[in-house]
């Protein structure tokens, strides 16, 4: 902790890492029997909740509340559950004890008011507000460290943080606090504040080497709280001038939020538009609204962390800087953080193309020859197989060969998407719709299939779900109706999955074409020969990948 480095000298006793729940926090105090010169005790929630107000058995000279925010809320009712918790803290106080309250956090009035209950000794701070007892005379970011300067009894003060976040700046302004409340020398004491080393994943700024040139990220994935993701996202802010290359957000979600997570992730969606990215990609469920929001940003939904990481591996270009960000658990994210920097350390993958989806589909060209005994006798690029569209409208075709349906006459729907080709009305079949779906099918048939095939969208996405896990294939391949690829929902599959379709569905799947064309721009697909199937990803050229199997 910040505290524990301006009292460094003194050896302080205080928590190990952030274990500061009651048993731990119990712990600790058997540890005074040693006598040490400080103890700096972290007291989480679960030490003040109903189980038993911890702090009057602390019995601390100093409190401190740095913050309310949205973290946890599965366990409370409301933030203001929350507030009556942490401002609890301050009933262990004795008369002559000081409170330190942050005066910008949320329902400060209320902690004041609380602890004004338990002594006259109240210590307000604030980055922005000079009626607070601490208010800084200047913040000045740089990189990877800030100085902050306080004009405090009139005497002017300037220490240096080996932090960017705006919540670290918070947190040094309650440090300052409480040390000059302490009979120790200041200066000397701030001065040690320059020792201080955030987790490793708080905020951690560090630059990796790829084959080819250097990247940089900042791992804030130790934990989440609705006030610690727009606070990393400030402090991504803060260091953007600082690099040329690209900036990029990547995020996973907030945890235990319970059922306030659509509305608590969707405050993010003002911080995301007014950051400094060029480029912003989320995963897990609880995003997908705010991916929705934002409207002025290159943003993307993903539904898996190796796609996500496939594009983030290829957006840092030279001197770019990414922000990694999530809860430590309920997401894979955390996985992704960790393997990322050795990843890049192997990166050698052409990413020169201005354009990700481009750039993705070039490098996602493959091919595989198979014979009829289904055996693969020639490939291509295979590991790096890969699209930008999906398998929806294919998925409509299985769930037709499954039900073994029958050439029935649909007439067209009134679908926003109808067109001279297909217009309300129109006479069409089964059949006809079924053929459509193997040929990059507009978005009505696909429509107008999916409606007669499946009683509601739900029970769409529970066959298309029970039908990858069935396959064992990707999650992201099918992550809209239509297939068809958009910025802000990222899908891809590979000849690895089109094979596995292959193999299980056979001959059947050539019941009115031999060619299963997907995509529009790139094409991918499998073309049955006489005694052989190509299968191919994102091929600009359509006559290419027929030479290939005419020429085997």
């Amino acid at each position: 902790m910040l505290i524990s480095a301006g009292l460094k000298d003194y050896y302080p006793l205080q928590n190990r890492f952030n274990n500061n729940i009651r048993s731990a926090v119990y712990l600790l105090l058997c540890k005074m029997i040693r006598q040490p010169n400080f103890a700096v005790l972290e007291v989480s929630l679960n030490a003040l909740n109903a189980v038993g107000n911890s702090s009057y058995l602390i019995k601390p000279n100093i409190a401190i509340v740095t913050g309310i925010g949205a973290a946890h809320m599965s366990t409370f009712k409301d933030i203001l559950n929350i507030v009556e918790v942490k401002a609890s803290i301050f009933d262990g106080l004795t008369p002559e004890g000081v409170a330190i309250i942050n005066k910008d956090t949320l329902h400060s009035d209320i902690l004041i008011e609380r602890a004004k209950q338990n002594t006259s000794n109240v210590i307000t701070y604030s980055t922005h507000d000079s009626s607070a007892t601490i208010c800084p005379k200047s913040i000045q970011y740089s990189k990877g460290y800030t100085v902050i300067t306080i004009d405090f009894n009139g005497q002017k003060y300037t220490y240096r943080i080996n932090s960017i976040s705006d919540g670290m700046v918070e947190n040094s302004l309650a440090t300052f606090a409480t040390l000059s409340h302490l009979d120790i020398p200041l200066e000397r004491a701030l001065e040690n504040l320059s020792t201080f080393k955030p987790f490793e994943k708080v905020l951690n700024l560090k630059e990796v080497e790829t084959p080819n040139y250097k990247v940089n990220l900042i791992d804030d994935t130790h934990n989440a709280s609705l006030p610690a993701m727009i606070n990393a996202i400030k402090a991504f802010n803060t260091q953007t001038k600082f690099f040329k290359g690209n900036k990029i957000i990547a995020i996973g979600q907030i945890s235990d939020l319970g059922k306030h997570s659509k509305s608590l992730h969707l405050q993010l969606v003002d911080v995301l538009e007014n950051s400094n990215a060029d480029y912003i990609l989320c995963m897990d469920d609880a995003l997908k609204s705010v991916v929705i929001g934002v409207k002025s940003k290159n943003i993307t939904w993903y539904s898996n962390r190796h796609l996500l990481e496939k594009d983030l591996l290829y957006l840092n270009k030279p001197d770019s800087l990414t922000l990694l960000k999530s809860s430590a658990g309920g997401t894979e994210f955390p996985k992704l953080a960790k393997e990322l920097p050795e990843k890049l350390n192997k990166y050698n993958i052409n990413n020169s193309n201005t354009s990700l989806f481009d750039g993705q589909s070039l490098n996602g060209r493959s091919y595989m020859i198979i014979d009829e005994n289904y055996n693969v006798i020639e490939s291509h690029n295979r590991e790096h197989s890969g699209t930008i569209e999906g398998l929806g409208p294919i998925f409509n075709y299985l769930k037709a060969i499954d039900d073994n349906v029958s050439e029935d006459t649909i007439f067209i729907a009134n679908w926003a998407t109808n067109n001279k080709l297909y217009y309300e009305g129109k006479e069409t079949t089964t059949y006809e719709l079924m053929k459509a779906m193997l040929n990059s099918p507009m978005y009505t048939p696909s429509y107008e299939l999916s409606k007669y095939l499946f009683e509601n969208g739900p029970k769409r996405d529970e066959y298309i779900n029970s039908k990858i896990e069935h396959l064992s294939l990707s999650n992201s391949v099918a992550i809209n109706l239509t297939g068809r690829h958009t910025m802000r929902e990222r899908q891809n599959f590979t000849v690895d999955d089109l094979f596995k379709i292959l193999k299980a569905y056979k001959n059947t799947l050539f019941k009115f074409t031999n060619e299963i064309i997907i995509g529009r721009k790139y094409n991918s697909g499998i073309i049955k020969d006489k005694d052989k199937f190509i299968i191919f990803t994102s091929y600009p050229n359509l006559n290419e990948i027929k030479n290939k199997l005419n020429n085997k």
